[in-house]
C-alpha cells in the first residue's frame, strides 16, 4: 500500500522552493527522524505551510475528484472511492496522509490536489519520493 504525506505549502515558499525540493524532504525527513531537531523543525514546518481547511478540502474533492467522496467527520478522514478502487485521506491540521492501493488512483488523487491548489506537495512515507501536485496541460486538439 502507498503512503503519502501531503503538505500545502504557502505560495511563496512554493515558488522559492520549487526547484530545490529536495531541501524541504529534508526538513520533513529531520522533523520525522531526528528527536533533538523536532521542536525546530515543527515550528520551521508551521511558518512554511498552511493550516488544512476540512471544508476546503471537501469542496474541492467534490468538485474535482470523478469518484465518490465519503466524510468522516469523527475520524477527520475522507474515503474517495472510483469504481472498485479505494484511497483514505486522513486530515491533519498541517498535512494529509494518503493511503491507497492503486497507482493509477494516487495519480487522480494527486491530479484533484492539484486542481485544489497548485502547492500541495506529496512525499511518501520513506521520504525516496517526492513531487509537487501540478496539474496536467491540457491536451488539445485544433482541427
Amino acid at each position: 500500500m502507498a503512503r503519502y504525506w501531503i503538505y500545502l505549502f504557502h505560495d511563496d515558499v512554493a515558488y522559492s522552493y520549487y526547484d530545490q525540493a529536495e531541501k524541504i524532504v529534508q526538513l520533513l525527513r529531520e522533523y520525522q527522524y531526528q528527536p533533538t531537531l523536532k521542536s525546530v523543525c515543527r515550528k520551521q514546518i508551521e511558518f512554511i505551510t498552511e493550516k488544512l481547511s476540512f471544508s476546503r478540502l471537501e469542496l474541492g474533492l467534490k468538485e474535482h475528484f470523478v469518484g465518490t467522496v465519503e466524510k468522516n467527520l469523527e475520524r477527520n478522514m475522507f474515503v474517495l472511492r472510483e469504481k472498485s478502487e479505494e484511497a483514505l485521506i486522513i486530515v491533519q491540521k498541517r498535512r494529509l496522509l494518503l493511503a491507497c492501493d492503486y497507482p493509477s488512483l494516487t495519480e487522480r488523487i494527486f491530479q484533484t490536489f492539484s486542481h485544489i491548489s497548485p502547492f500541495f506537495f506529496a512525499v511518501d512515507l520513506y521520504f525516496h519520493h517526492y513531487q509537487w501536485l501540478l496539474p496536467v496541460a491540457d491536451e488539445r486538439k485544433f482541427a
